[in-house]
């Protein structure tokens, strides 16, 4: 599952949550689901992060 992918799910399971689509015991499901993917998401942000700062270090930039 691509990052646009993960956040779209995410955003996805909000919605659901807070239209109160889903009765109570399904609503940990859908939860657990959303907590798994933030930590995704989470993660493969700090690595772009970590990508970008190395593009930005000194040896990388031109004076």
């Amino acid at each position: 599952m691509t990052l646009e992918e993960k956040l779209k799910r995410m955003k996805e399971i909000e919605t659901m949550l807070q239209e109160e689509k889903v009765p109570l015991n399904e609503s940990v499901k859908y939860l657990e689901e959303a907590y798994k993917l933030k930590n995704e998401v989470e993660h493969e942000l700090t690595a772009i992060e970590n990508k970008l700062e190395k593009l930005d270090t000194p040896k990388n930039k031109e004076v």
